[in-house]
């Protein structure tokens, strides 16, 4: 195996792994809430996907997070 094959086979071990963290995130985003707790505006489907299981939009929890050190 030289060099090529190496680096070949290291960036497909790599797209792989992102791609099973990728399919693992968006099935958590199902976890999420639609709508926000506090306010009950929809929670965007990119904050859901980032932070898997919120039940707050952004606005709500930046407050909470000021208000509750």
């Amino acid at each position: 195996m030289d060099e090529a094959d190496i680096a070949s086979e290291y960036q497909s071990r790599e797209m792989e792994a992102l791609l099973k963290h990728r399919k693992k995130k968006v099935l958590t985003a199902k976890d999420s809430a639609d709508h926000c707790q506090e306010c009950g505006l929809e929670i965007p489907s990119a904050r859901q996907i980032a932070v898997p299981g919120c039940s707050l939009c952004t606005q709500c929890a930046a407050w909470l997070e000021q208000n509750n050190p």
